[in-house]
C-alpha cells in the first residue's frame, strides 16, 4: 500500500513539476481528458489488484505499478494546469490600465515599522517589486499635513515597495482578492503591514524585463500570484484603517530597544528584512550565509528542536516529582502539541513567510504520522512531504526557496543515507555533512543567482552553530519583554550580550566577504546544471559498472559552456533594458557594448548586474569598446557603474561618444567586422539626442545600423551627406575607383537590420530614411506601457508598409541577431530561449487597434530566418 502511494505521489510530483517547462498550459479539452483517464487509470489499476488477490492468480506488478504512476502523472500534470488557468483567468481590465484608479486594499507585506528612519528598501525589495517605471512624485498629492496615528513618524522621503490585496477596482468589486505591488514614494507616513487603505494608483499588467541572465521579475511576480503591479499616486490618508498585528507590535517594541545589530535582530526573530542594505546582502552572499539570516525551514527547526527538548526536560522533571502518576499522562502528545504550537507561534511571528509555511506543513504531516504510530521510510515520508508541498503551494515550483529547500532536505538524506554519518564523532560529521550539502548545493545556487560562495562551508560551520544557539535565547527574551513589562531590563541585558556576540560574528563575515576568493560567479544553462547535478547523484550512489563515464559525460555540458562562441559568427544582442537601450557586440571572446542602459532611482541593475553576468556567460569578458551613443540616462545612465565593474576587472576599454570620438567618416576595423560612424559631423561639442552617435557595422555580407536617438532632422542631414558624397565625388585621399566604391559602400545607411531611431518615436524615422536604409528587420528598443507610447503607430504603420519585419523588447525582451556568411538568425528569449506559458507575451496596446492589426502582428510573432 505504501509502495502505491509514493509510486502514485512521486509521478504526481515529477509531472507537476515539468509545467516550469511548458511553453503553454494544455487546451481545457486536455486538461479534462487527463483528469478522467488519472482516475480512469486508478481505478483499473485497483481493479487489477483486486482481481488478482480474489482469483488468487500471480500479479503482473509491472502493469499495476505502471497504471498507478500513469495516473499520478496525469492528475499531476491536471493539477499544475488548473492552477495555471486560475492565475491568469483574471487579467487587469483594459479600461483600468495606466489610468487613474481608485482601489481599496489591504497591505499583505513589504509595510514600513515604525520609527523606521533610514528605510532603504532592501536590494530584493527594489528588484523584486518596485516598479521603476512611470513613477510620479507624491509629494504634492494631499496640501494638508496627514494626521499622525501613534506610531505612524514623518521621515525623510524614500520608496517603498508594498504587495496588496486589492477588493475593489473603483466601482468594480472584486469576488476574490488579487495581490497587486505598489511603489509608493512617501514623504511622510507610511502604511504598515495589515493596513486597509483607499488610494488613487496606476496600474499595468504584472509583466517585467526579460534577459539570459539577471532576476527574472515577471516569474517571480507570477510565483507570488501577483496579477497587476503600479505605484500610488495619492494615498487618501483620512480612510487607512490599522490593523498592527502582533508581529508588527512586536517589530515596533524591538525597534524600541538600544541594539547596535537591531537591522539584524529584526531580520532573525521578526522576519523583518527591509533595514538590510545592499552591504549586508553582498556580505551574506559572499561567506554564502543568507539562508541563516533570511528566516526559513531551519530556522523553524531550531525553534521546533528548542520546544521539544525543552517540554522532554520539563516533562522528565515534572515526572519525577509526581511518580507513580507519569503512567496516566500522555507524555508523548504533550510533547507534539507543544511542539507544534511553538512552531505555529513562529510562523505567525514570520509574517507567514512562505519557506517557514511549507516548512510547517511538512513538520505537521511528520508529526500527523508519528502521532499515528505509523513509520515510514525515509523516501516515502519525502515523496509525500513533497507531494503535499506542490498540492498547497504550487506555484512555488517557480521560486528559487522552492528548489533550494527540498534540494537541501534530499542532499541531507542522501548523504546521511550513503555515508552513515550518525556512526561518526559528531565533529566529523558536522563537517562531512557541511561539506557535501555546499557542494551539491552549489550547481542550484549557481543556477539561480550566478554565484556560489568558495567559503560558505567554513562561515556556515562557524556561523550556524551560534545562530542555533542565540536565535531562542533571543526570541524568549523578546517575547519576555513584550508580554511581561516587569522582566523589560532582563530582556534588555540578555539582547545586548547576544548584540555583542552577534556584532562580532558579522564584523568577522564582513572581513571575509572581503577576500578577492570568497565567491565564484558562473551563469550556467539550465540544462548543463540539470547535467551536473545527476552527475553529482552518480557520485554519491554506490559503484556500478559505467558509473564514472557516465559521470564524465555528464559533465562535458559544463565544461562545453566554458568554450567561447567561435569567431566566425558575431552576435548583436540587444537588451531588454525597459525605457532604454543597451547592445552588446560580440564575437568570440571580444565585445563591444553600445550604450549601457538606464538609471532608475540612483540605480543601473542593468549595466552593474545584467551585461556583467552575461558576457560572462557568453565568455565575451574582453571588452574593448564601450560607445555611447548620447549622454541620456536612457542610455548612459549605467555607465559608472558599467565602469566600476571594468575597473574591478581590470579592463580597459576605449570610450567614445559624440564628443569624444564619434565623428563622420572613421571607421574602425574590429575583428574581422567594420566599424564605421556616420554621425556626428567632426568637431562637435554637442551631447543630444540630435547629435547621437550614428554607427554602421558590416562584415562584409551584412550589415547593422545604430542610429541612438537621431530625429528627422539629424535623419536628413546624414542621407544629404551620403547624397553629397555620392555626387561630388567626396573622396580626398582616395587613390583609385575601386577605393571611392568601398568607401562609399561603408558611409552608405543601407543595412540588413535597423535598431529604431529614437525608439521608435514619430519623430524619427521618416519615409526617406527607412526607403535609403531598407532594413529587413527593425528593432524597438521600448518599455512595456512607456508613457510615450513607443514605438508610435505611425512609424510602425510605416515599416509594415515596406515589410519590414518588426521586434519589441516589450514584448519579445533580449533579441539575439546571429550573423555568419550565409545569412543570419534573429532569436528572442521571450518567442525561443524562455517561451514558458507564465511569462505571457504582450504587444503594445496602442499598435492593435483594430482586429485586422491582431492578425498582422503574427508578421513578426516568431523566429526569423535569412539566407
Amino acid at each position: 500500500m505504501v509502495n502505491r502511494i509514493t509510486i502514485w505521489c512521486g509521478s504526481f510530483c515529477v509531472s507537476a513539476t515539468t509545467a516550469v517547462l511548458w511553453p503553454e498550459l494544455p487546451s481545457l479539452n486536455l486538461v479534462m481528458t487527463l483528469a478522467i483517464g488519472g482516475g480512469v487509470l486508478l481505478f483499473l489499476s485497483k481493479c487489477n489488484f483486486h482481481f488478482h488477490t480474489i482469483s488468487g492468480e500471480k500479479q503482473t506488478s509491472w502493469i499495476k505499478f505502471v497504471l498507478i504512476a500513469v495516473s499520478g502523472a496525469f492528475i499531476g500534470a491536471t493539477w499544475l494546469a488548473s492552477l495555471g488557468y486560475w492565475h491568469l483567468s483574471w487579467q487587469l481590465p483594459q479600461s483600468k490600465i495606466q489610468q487613474d484608479v481608485t482601489i481599496n486594499a489591504v497591505v499583505d507585506h513589504g509595510g514600513c515599522l515604525s520609527g523606521q528612519k533610514n528605510a532603504e528598501p532592501s536590494l530584493k525589495n527594489r528588484e523584486n517589486a518596485l516598479n521603476r517605471e512611470n513613477t510620479e512624485s507624491t509629494a504634492n498629492s494631499s496640501k494638508s499635513k496627514p494626521t499622525q496615528s501613534a506610531g505612524h513618524d514623518e521621515s525623510e522621503q524614500r520608496f517603498m515597495a508594498y504587495t496588496v490585496k486589492v477588493n475593489a477596482l473603483d466601482d468594480l468589486a472584486l469576488r476574490f482578492t488579487r495581490k497587486m505591488t505598489l511603489s509608493h514614494r512617501v514623504t511622510g507616513a507610511c502604511l504598515h503591514n495589515g493596513d486597509e487603505f483607499t488610494a488613487t494608483v496606476k496600474l499595468k499588467p504584472a509583466y517585467g524585463t526579460l534577459n539570459p541572465v539577471g532576476f527574472n521579475r515577471q516569474q517571480y511576480l507570477a510565483s507570488q500570484q501577483i496579477v497587476a503591479t503600479g505605484y500610488i499616486k495619492q494615498l487618501h490618508h483620512e480612510s487607512v484603517l490599522h490593523n498592527h498585528s502582533t508581529r508588527h507590535n512586536m517589530s515596533v517594541f524591538l525597534s524600541t530597544l538600544p541594539l547596535n545589530q537591531m537591522r539584524w535582530f529584526q531580520a532573525l526573530l521578526i522576519g523583518e528584512r527591509s533595514l538590510l542594505t545592499k552591504e549586508d546582502w553582498h556580505t551574506i552572499g559572499q561567506t554564502g550565509t543568507a539562508h541563516i539570516f533570511s528566516i526559513s525551514g531551519m530556522h523553524l527547526s531550531i525553534i521546533a528542536m528548542t520546544a521539544f527538548y525543552g517540554c522532554s526536560a520539563f516533562i522528565f522533571v515534572a515526572s519525577s516529582i509526581v511518580k507513580g502518576k507519569s503512567a496516566f499522562i500522555n507524555l508523548r502528545g504533550y510533547v507534539l502539541i507543544t511542539l507544534v504550537s511553538s512552531a505555529a507561534l513562529y510562523v505567525m511571528l514570520s509574517g507567514m513567510a512562505l519557506p517557514v509555511v511549507r516548512a510547517f506543513v511538512l513538520l505537521v504531516v511528520g508529526i500527523g504520522f508519528a502521532a499515528f504510530n505509523n513509520v515510514l521510510r525515509p523516501l516515502h515520508m519525502g515523496v509525500f512531504m513533497l507531494f503535499t508541498c506542490i498540492v498547497l503551494f504550487p506555484l512555488s515550483l517557480l521560486q528559487a526557496s522552492f528548489y533550494l529547500s527540498i534540494g537541501a532536505v534530499i542532499s541531507i538524506w542522501l548523504l546521511n543515507w550513503r555515508f552513515r554519518f550518525q556512526a561518526m564523532p559528531w565533529y566529523k560529521a558536522l563537517f562531512y555533512m557541511q561539506l557535501g550539502v555546499s557542494v551539491v548545493m552549489a550547481p542550484i545556487t549557481l543556477l539561480w543567482f550566478g554565484t556560489a560562495s568558495t567559503i560558505g562551508i567554513i562561515a556556515n560551520l562557524f556561523v550556524l552553530p551560534v545562530i542555533t544557539l542565540i536565535l531562542p535565547v533571543a526570541l524568549l527574551a523578546l517575547m519576555a519583554g513584550f508580554y511581561f513589562s516587569p522582566s523589560l531590563d532582563f530582556t534588555v541585558w540578555v539582547l545586548l550580550k547576544i548584540d555583542t556576540v552577534l556584532g562580532w560574528l558579522l564584523s568577522c563575515l564582513s572581513e571575509a566577504a572581503s577576500w578577492g576568493i570568497s565567491a565564484i560567479h558562473f551563469y550556467p544553462s539550465t540544462g548543463s546544471m540539470l547535467c551536473l547535478l545527476i552527475a553529482m547523484l552518480f557520485v554519491v550512489l554506490p559503484r556500478w559498472r559505467y558509473k564514472w563515464p557516465c559521470v564524465l559525460l555528464l559533465i562535458l555540458p559544463v565544461t562545453f559552456s566554458l568554450i567561447p562562441s567561435s569567431p566566425a559568427r558575431w552576435f548583436v544582442n540587444v537588451f531588454d533594458a525597459g525605457q532604454g537601450t543597451a547592445i552588446a557586440l560580440t564575437k568570440g571572446v571580444h565585445a563591444i557594448i553600445v550604450d549601457t542602459g538606464p538609471m532608475y532611482n540612483g540605480e543601473a541593475p542593468l549595466a552593474s548586474k545584467v551585461i556583467p553576468a552575461f558576457l560572462k556567460r557568453n565568455n565575451s569578458e574582453q571588452v574593448d569598446m564601450v560607445i555611447h551613443s548620447h549622454g541620456d540616462t536612457d542610455h548612459a545612465g549605467g555607465k559608472a557603474a558599467f565602469k566600476a565593474w571594468l575597473d574591478n576587472e581590470g579592463i580597459q576599454p576605449s570610450w567614445i561618444s559624440p564628443i569624444d570620438g564619434c565623428e563622420r567618416g572613421r571607421v574602425i576595423n574590429w575583428q574581422g567586422l567594420t566599424l564605421t560612424f556616420l554621425w556626428p559631423e567632426k568637431g562637435n561639442l554637442e551631447d543630444s539626442n540630435a547629435m547621437s552617435c550614428v554607427i554602421k557595422i558590416d562584415d562584409g555580407h551584412h550589415s547593422i545600423l545604430l542610429p541612438g536617438d537621431i530625429e528627422r532632422s539629424s535623419e536628413y542631414a546624414i542621407l544629404h551627406a551620403e547624397q553629397k558624397q555620392m555626387t561630388n565625388g567626396d573622396n580626398a585621399g582616395i587613390s583609385s575607383a575601386q577605393d571611392n566604391k568601398s568607401h562609399f559602400e561603408k558611409m552608405a545607411v543601407d543595412a540588413d537590420v535597423l535598431i529604431a531611431p529614437h525608439h521608435g518615436s514619430k519623430t524619427s524615422s521618416t519615409d526617406i530614411w527607412i526607403k535609403r536604409v531598407s532594413p529587413d528587420v527593425v528593432v524597438y528598443t521600448q518599455g512595456y506601457e512607456n508613457r510615450w507610447k513607443f514605438p508610435s503607430h505611425s512609424v510602425f504603420s510605416r515599416y509594415q508598409h515596406y515589410g519590414v519585419r518588426q521586434f519589441t523588447t516589450s514584448e519579445f525582451g533580449f533579441i539575439r541577431l546571429e550573423f555568419a556568411e550565409g545569412g543570419y538568425i534573429v532569436s528572442s528569449e521571450r518567442k525561443d530561449a524562455q517561451n514558458r506559458w507564465y511569462l505571457p507575451r504582450y504587444t503594445p496596446r496602442h499598435l492593435i487597434s483594430s482586429e485586422s492589426e491582431v492578425k498582422k502582428t503574427d508578421i513578426f510573432q516568431a523566429k526569423h530566418r535569412v539566407d
